[in-house]
């Protein structure tokens, strides 16, 4: 069933209040981008937000952080069938729609069952989650040394490790879990499997930009709210629970070094959205879940990004190939269409589900100066 669109955010906007006079054309051409990081969750939430992603995006690497974890080639099949079946109807990019399932970094994977998986080509990533470092990472290892036996078995294949860079020490500020979890964690084991490629998801600092000219091995994503937001954007006028997400968005100086890397044709560097839905009912209260959902209208944002940066040359290579290349697939054949319009659009705040959960859709305002079209 598909979801049910509520709220309205109404802009107009003048081209040369949003953009600086003649610092980017109205009409954005670029070959049909790929999400190489998204949670498209489960039951009636997959059944709600499968079609943002499967309209915008031709691949998309999908995130095994279910309850169970995607630990086998039979978990992996079952989610992608029903992934497909909650797509079926979406009309989707020219390219069609190719969800990539994730495997769960787990003691109860089975090599002999990754490596036929791999073969067959249904198991090409490996994520390792620290354990109780996000949503459902309860499965999650105590450290990446513990699973060297397992990381040597992809290397050999190569088989792809996905990491989610964040230390869980409790002594560590929660700004600088990112850079202790590359320098504690990562490294060591960079230097002990040089083989093994690695890509540092969702990196969120400076120092992660570092770490990933300083090792040719890894590669990094990186997401829409990153990109658009820093920690007062979280912080600084009351706390933001829909811009929770961990890693957390961090200062200005992060944002900028993100920026930096995404607008510089770099190709260790590609889109992850990191779309990540939660009900408000799960954002508002004690606590908050950590995620951003940002399916609807990440790319506009991202658009929006390049283009105050004067930097829309380098679009199609952050959200369209440098991930073919990094995940050795074809470029796309699709083209896509980003205009910028200066004039009146309504566009829905959040979704509700079959059963009445509300999400709330970031991005609003930078989608009310672009619409997206396929070509």
């Amino acid at each position: 069933m598909a979801p049910h669109l509520t709220g309205t955010a109404t802009a107009s906007v003048a081209y040369a209040a949003a953009m600086p006079q003649g610092s980017t054309p109205q009409r954005i051409e670029i070959p049909t981008p790929d999400d190489w990081h998204v949670h498209l969750r489960d039951g009636e939430m997959l059944d709600a937000v499968v079609g943002y992603t499967a309209r915008r995006f031709r691949t998309a690497m999908v995130m095994p952080n279910l309850v169970p974890p995607i630990t086998s080639s039979a978990a992996a099949a079952a989610y992608l069938d029903r992934i497909t079946t909650a797509a079926a109807g979406v009309e989707t990019t020219t390219d069609g729609f190719d969800p990539w399932i994730v495997w769960y970094c787990s003691p109860d994977i089975d090599t002999t069952d990754l490596v036929e998986a791999h073969g067959a080509g249904t198991a090409r990533t490996v994520k390792y989650y620290p354990a109780g470092a996000t949503t459902n990472s309860e499965a999650g290892g105590t450290g990446l040394s513990a699973f060297v036996d397992l990381f040597e078995v992809m290397a050999e294949h190569g088989i792809r490790l996905l990491v989610h860079a964040e230390s869980t020490r409790p002594e560590v500020d929660i700004f600088d879990r990112e850079e202790a979890f590359l320098v504690d964690e990562l490294a060591p084991l960079c230097a002990q499997i040089p083989e093994l490629a690695v890509t540092v998801e969702h990196v969120s600092t400076a120092a992660g930009i570092s770490f990933v000219h300083d090792h040719p091995q890894c590669a990094a994503t990186i997401t829409p709210h990153h990109l658009a937001r820093d920690r007062g954007d979280l912080l600084a006028s009351g706390l933001k629970p829909d811009l929770y997400c961990k890693p957390v968005i961090n200062s200005p100086a992060d944002r900028d070094a993100l920026v930096a890397a995404a607008t510089s044709g770099d190709p260790a560097f590609c889109l992850g959205t990191d779309s990540a839905p939660h009900p408000t009912s799960a954002k508002y209260g004690p606590t908050a879940k950590a995620g951003v959902f940002n399916a609807a209208y990440g790319l506009e944002v991202v658009a929006d990004v390049f283009a105050r940066h004067d930097a829309v040359d380098q679009l199609a290579a952050f959200v369209s190939s440098n991930g073919c290349a990094i995940y050795g697939v074809e470029p796309p054949m699709g083209r896509l269409v980003l205009e910028h319009e200066a004039v009146d659009v309504e566009l829905a705040t959040h979704l509700t589900t079959a059963t009445g959960d509300d999400v709330v859709l970031f991005g609003t305002e930078e989608a009310s100066r672009w619409t997206v079209t396929n070509v």
